[in-house]
């Protein structure tokens, strides 16, 4: 069996209100390069890095090419990891353990976050998290654009396989699913991503990333 979690909304919120760090570096990324924060009006819930980096390159008047998307994104990582110095990410539930618990019960972790590598890296770090995911089994934003083919590298980069399940908050995270014959277990922080997932058709849908959510991937075998 593999997992691939998501992360935000997933495996990480933030305290406080929104926009959260991953949006505000983004916001001040556009602003440093573009002197317009060009992110205003984006859905970041269920998105890839390649793809908010494309409507922002629209936005700007330039192409969504190799170098545009670099520049942005490096940019983004940098405001990223300053923001992180002083509004961190916490984990949503036990984190650790129920992916302890899932390994231990023969499963392989891995990730399918549409965050870049770098970005997922420092967002977990901040939790509190690093370590607790091998960042070789996952599936990136900076792997592709489309969410269906960021679960494909995680499947792949887990070594691969038929039996998968995808823990995400959102319903683009059913959607990535379904499309490579996949289930979803759906984790959901508020009413509005639960009735999201639910009407995506989610195959469990639980409040954290704890016992309930080890109970009900274990339940879908």
């Amino acid at each position: 069996m593999i997992l691939l979690f998501d992360l935000d909304g997933t495996v990480l919120t933030f305290d406080g209100n929104a926009p959260g760090p991953g949006r505000t570096s983004m916001g001040r990324a556009s602003v440093a390069l573009f002197g317009v924060d060009h992110t205003a009006g984006i859905r970041f819930a269920g998105g890839t890095d390649h793809g908010i980096a494309r409507a922002v390159l629209e936005r700007a008047g330039l192409p969504f090419e190799p170098a545009n998307v670099d520049r942005f994104l490096d940019a983004y990582v940098e405001e990223l990891a300053r923001v992180l110095e002083n509004r961190a990410y916490r984990p949503v539930g036990d984190v650790a353990s129920a992916v302890s618990a899932c390994a231990a019960r023969g499963a392989c972790v891995g990730l399918a976050t549409g965050n870049l590598r770098r970005g997922a890296q420092l967002k977990l770090a901040s939790a509190g998290l690093e370590g607790v995911f091998d960042l070789d089994r996952g599936g990136y934003g900076c792997d592709h654009e489309l969410r269906a083919e960021v679960v494909r590298a995680g499947i792949r980069r887990c070594g691969g396989g038929a039996d998968v399940i995808v823990i995400g908050d959102t319903r683009q995270d059913v959607e990535a699913a379904r499309a490579v014959s996949a289930r979803c277990v759906g984790v959901a922080v508020n009413q509005a991503s639960r009735d999201e997932l639910a009407a995506a058709g989610a195959d469990a849908i639980v409040d954290a990333c704890d016992d309930t959510l080890v109970e009900a991937i274990f339940t879908l075998r």
